[in-house]
């Protein structure tokens, strides 16, 4: 009974099983049999992908809270994947490069062949060293054959990319370039390719207008950053741009995309942490045929933080424009001869008592929202206005290097502030004759002296002396405690080192320290170099009575959400001299005999602030000598220390026209307008 019971039950579950299998298979052959070109075409006529939503990039403000930098809404152009019809896919490409060409605007393009035939390899690099380093690169990694011609790579990435023989040679490179930039941004069904950004209106309606040429092809508004005074502090700011696959693999995890904006130079890089929001989504179904398009889950992005600078605006436009005057119209005075060929420079300002960068000023400079419309002209530009003197610029301190000479020399004892030198024009040191700048264009000295008129005259015969009794080791310790040959501590990427005259350095380069050269190293000749950072914090240690900061940009952070502080710096300090106040008081007042009687008395004078200060001058290989000047105000509660440097400006009292703007803006801009502005100054011989 029970055994019947058991084979009833069998069948049953049976014939269920061979109903159910029938039924499926019924279904099946409905579905793809019967009604498959139906559902494939609903299928393929919908597609739903997430959408990145960028957040806008955190504004960059001045010490008081001014938008240096900020943003404004753009259209963006992105290639979609659809399918996989690389044919489509390449007329689109195509499309979209002679669009783009017609209007004159540019596009990402790094594949490294001419844009014409013939074709040649172009790699990038300074050097045939570095290109040719490029290119074996480049081939080892697709293992190709060393010998291999660039029209034999160009057609392998044409096969490689299926693109049409109905194209022309120079048609087949154009989709290459753009189809190679594709590939490096990992392009696919989930990645759409950025093509362009901040594209006009008027291209945007046409890849509208024209959805059969350009099916593919997405346009949505993102943010799009904004400098609001245009070239002003370029140097300081930077620029954003594409993230790169190198850039996107150390980064990726951070939660960025291939398509990504960051920051590449300056304050944008720096405070790329700070700056970057949170990216937010919409889940976006697209219909082809239709063109249409439907949100359907969105997620906000959350915006990124407000970076205040230390830089006061104001004092870098005068920096800036001074900078800018002045070089040109040395460059156009007559009066010394054959004139000069003043053709670029760097100023800086720090607040001597934190540490804080006031300006940083460098020319010739760029529009950096026009950084990549303009980079061929800039690039080659022999100028290098793409280049950051304030601190990648390094120089011969010339004369201004005699106040850390003069301080080494009084703290090491081999002189008193008092000590009175009878100076001849001409110092004869081991059977050589080292020569006073007053001896070799007048044969003239400087008489009996102390060491802050020393200073005053920039005398080189004190100098020597001073060299020659102490030796190298107490220059070399004192140039460092006051910050030189030394990184300052700011947060901008690339800041030179500089280095301090010495044996060891002679002998890292393969050259012989002489006993000579010592005297040479005390009057700022040899072989030190200097960046204009340095030199400004240099001067501020002295200034402010010993204490060398670490120079710094940021000054405090503010959240996007409520505008509360949530970072603020603090001063950090380097060293700490520990001199007499004897010593120090011999070095500043001989500063302030430059400014009041010396060799920059003709700016300041009659400034109504006093100030201290000290010129120098160096020569370089060809053209004029460069101009230094370093200086700090006021004398007697000094807040604010400069350094301008001058490239063939010819000397240091043309570059100290430059500190007197910057310290009328810093103690009279926008407070005396009845005053007569020093910037209208004319240059005096």
């Amino acid at each position: 009974m029970e055994d019947k019971q058991l084979k009833k039950r069998g069948v049953i579950l049976y014939v269920l099983i061979v109903l159910l299998t029938l039924l499926a298979i019924s279904r099946l052959f409905s579905l793809q049999i019967i009604e498959g070109d139906n559902y494939r075409e609903i299928s393929d006529s919908r597609l739903a992908r997430n959408i990145p939503v960028k957040a806008p990039r955190g504004e960059i403000l001045d010490r008081y809270g001014r938008a240096l930098v900020t943003n404004r809404e753009g259209y963006t152009v992105a290639i979609a994947k659809i399918n996989d019809d690389k044919n489509a896919l390449n007329r689109v490409v195509f499309n979209m490069a002679t669009l783009f060409s017609s209007k004159g605007m540019e596009y990402d393009d790094s594949f490294p062949i001419s844009r014409t035939a013939p074709f040649v390899f172009q790699f990038p690099g300074d050097n045939e060293e570095a290109q040719q380093k490029a290119k074996n690169s480049f081939l080892t990694e697709r293992k190709y054959d060393a010998d291999i011609s660039a029209e034999e790579v160009l057609e392998k990435y044409k096969q490689r990319y299926n693109i049409s023989d109905e194209y022309s040679p120079e048609e087949v490179r154009i989709i290459t370039g753009i189809r190679y930039e594709m590939e490096k941004r990992n392009f696919s069904s989930n990645n759409p390719y950025v093509f362009a950004t901040d594209v006009d209106i008027e291209t945007v309606t046409t890849i509208k207008e024209k959805r059969n040429q350009f099916f593919c092809v997405t346009v949505y508004s993102e943010p799009i950053r904004q400098y609001v005074s245009g070239s002003l502090a370029a140097h300081i700011l930077g620029r954003v741009g594409i993230i790169s696959s190198e850039e996107y693999a150390t980064l990726k995890h951070q939660g960025y995309g291939m398509n990504d904006y960051l920051g590449k130079e300056g304050a944008e890089k720096a405070f790329e942490q700070y700056l970057k929001g949170k990216d937010g989504t919409n889940s976006v179904e697209r219909k082809i045929r239709e063109g249409e398009t439907e949100i359907v889950y969105s997620r906000d992005p959350v915006p990124g933080h407000s970076v205040m600078l230390t830089v006061d605006m104001d004092l870098q436009w005068a920096a800036e424009k001074s900078l800018e005057k002045n070089i040109q119209k040395i460059a156009a005075t007559s009066d010394y001869g054959s004139g000069h060929d003043a053709c670029a420079g760097a100023a800086v300002a720090v607040d001597l008592n934190t540490g804080e960068v006031l300006a940083i000023a460098s020319y010739p400079t760029y529009n950096p929202e026009r950084f990549y419309e303009d980079y061929n002209a800039l690039l080659h530009n022999a100028n290098r206005p793409m280049f950051n003197r304030a601190l990648n610029g390094i120089y011969e301190p010339g004369s201004t290097f005699k106040l850390c000479t003069a301080l080494a020399s009084l703290e090491s004892g081999v002189v008193t502030p008092s000590e009175l030198m009878t100076t001849t024009g001409v110092y004869n040191y081991l059977n050589h004759n080292f020569m006073c700048h007053i001896y070799r264009s007048s044969h003239m000295n400087h008489g009996t002296i102390n060491i802050s008129q020393a200073i005053q005259h920039s005398c080189n015969y004190f100098f020597y002396e001073m060299g020659k009794r102490m030796g190298i080791e107490p220059i070399q310790e004192y140039a460092a405690k006051l910050g030189l040959g030394e990184y300052t501590g700011i947060e901008l990427a690339g800041e030179d080192k500089g280095q301090v005259a010495g044996p060891a350095l002679r002998e890292k380069n393969g050259r012989e320290w002489y006993p000579g050269d010592v005297l040479q190293a005390a009057i700022g000749q040899s072989d030190s170099l200097f960046t204009p950072l340095q030199l400004a914090n240099y001067v501020a240690t002295l200034a402010n009575g010993g204490t060398n900061y670490e120079v710094h940009l940021l000054k405090a952070v503010k959240s996007n959400v409520d505008n509360a502080i949530i970072y603020e710096n603090t001063p950090k300090i380097k060293h700490k001299l520990e001199v007499k106040e004897e010593n120090l008081q011999a070095v500043l007042a001989g500063m302030k005999l430059v400014t009041s009687e010396g060799t920059a008395s003709a700016a300041f004078a009659d400034f109504p602030v006093k100030t201290g200060g000290k010129t120098g001058s160096a020569q370089v290989s060809s053209g004029s000598s460069n101009g230094i000047y370093v200086g700090y105000a006021p004398y007697d509660n000094p807040q604010i220390a400069v350094a301008v440097v001058l490239e063939h400006g010819g000397g240091g009292g043309n570059a100290s026209y430059i500190a007197r703007d910057i310290f009328w803006e810093y103690f009279f801009g926008g407070k005396h307008e009845e005053s007569t502005s020093p910037l209208e100054n004319v240059l005096l011989p």
